[in-house]
């Protein structure tokens, strides 16, 4: 048995280095996609990785909210299938950390795919409106190689937002699906489902009707897994994941932890914990080494 960790990067390299030197080489292959844009993160840092075992691109700019952050996590998704021989797949970020032993991911990972996820239709006003209303800019300046494209995505997005809301332009369908569900990205399934994703016409459908959409990720793979019957059935509502969802440390919610979580870290039965990073979290880090290593 082995589990793909599938990881997003694109700063803080001691914390991604710390993440990968963690994983256990024996039961863990790390597949890494780092943002293109990322000057933390260049050709030493990625040739260290290589040197310990993993496998490394850097295709993709990924802004926050662009569709291109899919495609990163599906890229690296096809590069592990294709390596093959793996019972397990782990989506997580360069600043989570496994908090769990390899005996308790083996007992844990038991068929069933990990993930939170509920009807778009229960989300509050502004986060339908990230799926119902179309984004025709977002794919081509939110992945356009000058900083300044982003800050001309925020100038016209906003009133072509408005415009719609006004004229009742939203959407009732999306590819193959009516209905939307939305969840965080960071899951944990068996490989076969893997496989079926990246191989799947419906996938591929799916994909293309929420390419003008922002922060697709978060509604790609939980509607795709609730609207197949034999996947919903393995769905729990659980992304084995600690997350503390409050304003800490000048960061956005998820909060990032440190040594003040290290008892409700160790205590839940989450797999990993985010977020991290290499100062704030250090303490914390130390704790869960020392717990893993015993």
């Amino acid at each position: 048995m082995k589990h793909a960790v599938i990881i997003t990067a694109y700063k803080d390299y001691p914390m991604l280095h710390r993440l990968v030197q963690r994983l256990d080489p024996t039961f863990f292959k790390p597949f890494i996609h780092v943002d293109l844009r990322s000057a933390a993160i260049g050709p030493r840092e990625l040739a260290d990785l290589k040197s310990l075992g993993c496998t490394v691109s850097k295709i993709y700019r990924v802004r926050w909210g662009s569709f291109t952050h899919l495609q990163a996590i599906l890229h690296l998704m096809r590069d592990a299938s294709a390596v093959g021989g793996f019972d397990y797949f782990h989506l997580i970020s360069g600043q989570d950390y496994p908090v769990k032993t390899v005996d308790e991911f083996r007992r844990q990972c038991d068929g069933r795919i990990f993930g939170l996820c509920g009807p778009l239709s229960d989300e509050p006003a502004f986060i339908k409106d990230r799926y119902e209303l179309r984004d025709p800019f977002a794919p081509i300046l939110l992945s356009a190689p000058l900083p300044a494209m982003g800050r001309l995505y925020q100038a016209v997005d906003r009133p072509s937002r408005a415009l719609q809301r006004r004229l009742g332009l939203r959407r009732k369908e999306f590819g193959p699906y009516r209905y939307l569900y939305k969840g965080v990205v960071w899951s944990s399934f068996p490989a076969w489902v893997a496989t079926r994703i990246i191989s799947d016409p419906v996938a591929e459908q799916f994909m293309k009707a929420i390419r003008t959409t922002i922060v697709a990720e978060e509604v790609f793979f939980a509607s795709y897994f609730m609207n197949t019957p034999e996947l919903r059935e393995i769905a729990v509502n659980d992304d084995l994941r600690y997350t503390e969802w409050s304003r800490r440390h000048g960061a956005t919610p998820p909060a990032v932890l440190d040594e003040s979580d290290a008892n409700a870290v160790l205590s839940s039965r989450a797999l990993f914990a985010r977020k991290m990073n290499s100062r704030t979290s250090a303490a914390l880090l130390d704790q869960i080494d020392a717990r893993l290593s015993t």
